[in-house]
């Protein structure tokens, strides 16, 4: 098996980690988007069928990934405190750009940000798990491995838009609002990437936008 999976060609590897990571989160964000599936807030249940779901994956794909001669040094994922820090600056920089963002498109009329209702309460302890799995799962597939592959083969330019079409597909659930969030941070992201090949910080910066994002959507925020 192990021989197999070596053999397997770079094109195969890569659907077969997207498919494998996002896959279903594509599937689910387009019939929602669609309207096949009826869009709703989250409960606390969901968000730990979400943590158990996404630490399966990274059980199945990430020993498939050294296989095939993936390393966290090739992704350039190293924790540090330098790095951290560096993370609450890219997290500022994308709250920056997002509140730039809505602010035109409100002021241009492009957009009429709904009112919604607190969702259901969450606890902190899930707030908390989630702020942390759910950024490393993500940024693992969607930054460190897709723009790696692509880049390597297709240079920086492509590798970005490919990153950001691919985490803005499996938010498309969160419609026009959701769109105008992801864009941003799948931007900043990409080409802080692109330009420092250095991950963590890129989960940092997520970690802190879900944490708060999750705070103040919880109706015990």
């Amino acid at each position: 098996m192990r021989q197999y999976l070596q053999a397997l060609s770079p094109k195969a590897e890569f659907w077969i980690v997207v498919i494998g990571a996002f896959g279903y989160f594509i599937l689910v964000s387009l019939l929602t988007a669609f309207r096949v599936i009826s869009p709703g807030a989250m409960s606390e249940a969901d968000y730990h069928y979400l943590l158990v779901l996404e630490l399966m994956v990274l059980t199945v794909l990430l020993p498939f990934l050294r296989i095939r001669g993936w390393t966290l040094a090739r992704i350039g994922l190293w924790p540090s405190a330098r790095e951290t820090l560096l993370g609450l600056g890219l997290a500022l920089a994308f709250y920056v750009s997002l509140v730039a963002v809505l602010l035109l498109a409100t002021s241009t009329s492009l957009l009429v940000v709904p009112e919604t209702p607190a969702g259901p309460r969450i606890g902190l302890a899930t707030i908390l798990a989630t702020s942390i799995v759910n950024p490393v799962f993500e940024e693992i597939f969607v930054c460190g491995y897709v723009m790696t592959a692509v880049q390597e083969r297709s240079g920086p330019f492509t590798a970005i838009n490919a990153s950001v079409a691919v985490r803005l597909l499996y938010h498309l659930y969160q419609g026009a609002v959701g769109v105008i969030a992801i864009v941003p941070f799948g931007l900043i992201a990409a080409h802080w990437y692109v330009r420092n090949g250095r991950l963590w910080p890129v989960i940092v910066a997520h970690g802190v936008f879900d944490f708060f994002a999750l705070l103040a959507s919880s109706s015990g925020a």
